[in-house]
């Protein structure tokens, strides 16, 4: 990631934003840690949220943590609210909320490179969606013929594909379509558990010993699967789902997970 390296070179502090359960923050946290890079993760929420399994791992590879209210958060992308930032901690490289920018949708594009995707025999390919740049990477490097479904893991509305087409212009690409969001993926909002989405994980790790997250990739499964079973995926095709991580945070929500998956009784999408 460039802004890793220029952050080495020239002694930068690294400061980015997200949720309490934002896996890039803890991505960040773990990055700084490795490569010697002081990071700062501005944080939307109270600070008892310091005690999660994603914070606790953050801080414990030393993120400094600084918890601000959803007020002062939606502050994030104004230019004279960064500068306050970097007035307040010195010397630091603003990085946008879950990594977001040109550089991260042309790194992204390079998972089209792994194994299982060169030139393999799929259709569609299914991920995850936060703010959009894992995504727009996809879009971008998308090869011909096939498919990519993003499954937004909280509430949106225009604004996020606005945020992905801009993230697309930022790169030059011209967008030809290929690509689509599902709705009503979030399960009830950001990092909301349901007793199904419980049942879920639990059930997919007993059967095919496939670990996903409650966060990201649980909800992206469940909604792949509803979509192949409502039509919306022509029969005979071949999906792949991305796992985007998350897996530290279904530590911190073990016990919630056990605690409600046997309070749903209907049957599962599976």
């Amino acid at each position: 990631m460039p802004a890793l390296e220029q952050a080495q070179k020239r002694g930068e502090t690294l400061l980015s934003f997200g949720g309490a359960w934002s896996n890039h923050l803890h991505a960040l946290a773990y990055a700084g840690y490795r490569l010697g890079i002081k990071t700062i993760g501005i944080v939307r929420g109270e600070s008892e949220y310091a005690a999660n399994a994603m914070l606790s791992d953050a801080a414990g590879w030393g993120m400094e943590l600084h918890f601000v209210t959803r007020e002062e958060y939606r502050r994030r992308h104004e230019v004279q609210y960064q500068q306050s930032l970097q007035s307040c901690y010195g010397r630091v490289r603003v990085i946008p909320e879950g990594g977001s920018n040109a550089a991260a949708v042309r790194s992204v594009g390079a998972i089209w490179g792994l194994p299982a995707l060169i030139g393999g025999d799929f259709d569609y390919l299914v991920t995850a969606v936060g703010t959009g740049g894992t995504l727009a990477g996809l879009i971008a490097g998308r090869p011909a013929g096939k498919h990519v479904i993003g499954v937004p893991v909280l509430k949106y509305d225009q604004r996020l594909v606005g945020d992905i087409e801009s993230l697309l212009e930022s790169v030059g690409f011209c967008d030809a379509g290929g690509w689509s969001l599902l709705p009503g993926g979030h399960q009830g909002g950001y990092a909301r558990l349901t007793p199904e989405l419980a049942r879920t994980l639990l059930e997919v790790e007993r059967r095919f010993e496939l670990p996903l997250d409650p966060v990201y990739t649980g909800k992206a499964f469940m909604a792949m699967i509803r979509r192949v079973m409502q039509g919306g995926i022509p029969a005979g095709s071949h999906v792949i789902l991305l796992h985007t991580g998350g897996l530290q945070g279904r530590r911190g929500m073990a016990s919630r997970l056990a605690a409600l998956a046997p309070d749903f009784v209907g049957p599962l999408a599976l």
